[in-house]
């Protein structure tokens, strides 16, 4: 494992703050002129980390570059040891406040609602999780390694022994994954039981699309295989639930445990007893529903309307979403019952939150999650625990590349200065801070190919989306952009870049090209520009 930079955290029972720390040096970021130049887009693998831009490149000086957040003794009193993260799959808002119990966890803790993905495909996602990095940075593009993805890309390149658990491993945090790891684990690897370094315990099916189905699968736990039927007893769901349950009960502390559902991703698998439940459950029907917006893009702008057998369809598979997310809701409740029965609750925080989201019928589009809109880019994020304020919403620019930093900090470590995110600990601490980002992007940069559980015969062309509170502004390779006010359009359905202000369309484009060439420090500089 690559060595962690010197670390100056006290243990997590201490009493203590994160503090974000400002570096001296003044660094210049070389990014793209222009719009995706054809050698930008060749490869999924393009080298564009700092200085390495296409010709005709900007040399932007971004001022100084702020290092990774540290842990003093001064403010944010809790007594945190371990963290429990529970991440659905495909899980979007839409679908998390049509779950009771879901939708009431905002009550119980501080709730990020701008939470921005890398990458609306699985695998790029739950790596940017585990590594604190873009997609542009982490390069494992997609889910299969066909096309530059899947865990064989991630194995390959090294990085799953520089990551989240190696970090807390090596300061001596007990580590747990059970559930769904990366797209393509375990294919390829010499022993089919293999598990990653870092993991003290191991919990991850091997199999599918058995494991999207809910039954039928094998589980690799601990390193020995473990096949299961199909019987109510052997809903995957419910089975890694148990096996949480059972290592919260008999973890020594400080843990991490994240237990990793593939709920409610398509096929969508229900639990016998939610078969009758959110029986009236429908899409939302939101501005967008079914409805085109002014100025589309040509990948989508000759779609026509869904007819009502096509929505009736869409609304029963809708339902079964979810019905299938309410094993989400379980989770939380079988992990608050286990900690409590353990005498942990009070040490331990609970993190809930998804990998992307997922639409349908908005904007007339069939059923996915490749979009930059935010049905498919902004997903649900609820910490909850000890002195984490309760009904707190925080609207700030948040990434799934702070969770890795975030939950290092948590745990009384450091995520190392090559990480792209930032910790959240301000916001735990004080409900926010004044140094803030100003924006994130989300990168889709390849396509899911037929065979792939995330295939879609409908894409976009590949694409960097700059996220702010107020726009959301985008590039796609084949030269399309498109600027929407979530300000005036929430729903993100009227395309104004032909009436915007052309030197705030610059501004905007002068972020994006910053974030799309970042690379660790220099990202939480370029994420700062004005906007």
């Amino acid at each position: 494992m690559t060595d962690l930079p010197p670390q100056t955290a006290v243990h997590p029972r201490k009493w203590w703050i994160v503090a974000v720390t400002a570096g001296v040096t003044s660094l210049g970021i070389v990014a793209a002129a222009g719009i995706f130049s054809a050698s930008a887009w060749s490869s999924p693998h393009r080298d564009i980390t700092a200085g390495s831009g296409a010709v005709g490149a900007l040399d932007i000086n971004l001022g100084p570059v702020p290092q990774q957040a540290v842990v003093t003794d001064e403010q944010f009193q809790t007594e945190i040891d371990n963290i429990v993260f529970i991440l659905a799959d495909d899980l979007d808002w839409a679908t998390f406040r049509q779950v009771p119990r879901l939708n009431a966890l905002q009550s119980k803790g501080t709730t990020f609602t701008n939470t921005t993905v890398t990458d609306s495909l699985c695998c790029p996602s739950r790596v940017s999780i585990l590594r604190g990095q873009y997609v542009h940075n982490h390069k494992v593009v997609s889910n299969e390694p066909a096309s530059g993805g899947g865990w064989p890309t991630f194995y390959r390149l090294g990085e799953e022994k520089d990551c989240l658990p190696t970090w807390l491993s090596a300061k001596g945090v007990q580590t747990a994954f059970m559930g769904k790891y990366l797209n393509a684990y375990p294919d390829g690897a010499k022993n089919p039981a293999y598990v990653p370094p870092g993991w003290d315990r191991w919990v991850v099916p091997v199999t599918q699309p058995e494991m999207y189905r809910g039954y039928g699968y094998t589980l690799n736990i601990d390193g020995t295989l473990k096949t299961y039927g199909s019987k109510p007893k052997d809903f995957l769901g419910d089975v890694l639930v148990g096996e949480a349950s059972q290592y919260i009960s008999s973890a020594r502390e400080p843990f991490y445990l994240q237990l990793s559902l593939t709920n409610p991703h398509r096929p969508s698998p229900v639990a016998v007893r939610h078969l009758e439940s959110n029986k009236y459950a429908a899409i939302p029907r939101s501005k967008g529903f079914n409805a085109a917006g002014l100025n589309e893009p040509a990948w989508r702008s000759g779609l026509s309307a869904l007819g009502p057998r096509r929505l009736a369809s869409l609304d029963k598979r809708w339902r079964e979403r979810v019905q299938s997310a309410e094993t989400v809701a379980d989770a939380y409740d079988a992990v608050v019952a286990a900690l409590t029965k353990a005498g942990k609750l009070d040490r331990t925080l609970i993190v809930i939150g998804s990998d992307n989201g997922y639409h349908s019928a908005v904007r007339r589009l069939p059923p996915g999650k490749r979009t930059p809109y935010l049905e498919d880019t902004v997903v649900p994020y609820v910490f909850i625990g000890p002195d984490v304020a309760a009904g707190v919403k925080v609207p700030s620019m948040t990434s799934t590349i702070d969770l890795g930093p975030t939950f290092a900090a948590l745990l009384g470590t450091q995520a190392p200065q090559w990480t792209d995110g930032r910790s959240l600990v301000p916001f735990l601490a004080r409900g926010s801070d004044e140094d803030w980002r100003t924006g994130v992007i989300s990168e889709s940069m390849s396509q899911a190919r037929p065979g792939d559980p995330d295939y879609e015969t409908l894409k976009p062309p590949r694409f960097t989306a700059l996220r702010t509170e107020q726009w959301v502004y985008v590039e796609y390779e084949d030269g399309t952009k498109e600027l929407y006010d979530r300000a005036t359009d929430p729903d993100e359905l009227d395309n104004v870049l032909p009436t915007a202000d052309p030197e705030l369309v610059k501004s905007l484009n002068r972020q994006l090209v910053a974030l799309r060439a970042c690379a660790g420090p220099t990202c939480r500089v370029a994420d700062a520009l004005p906007n």
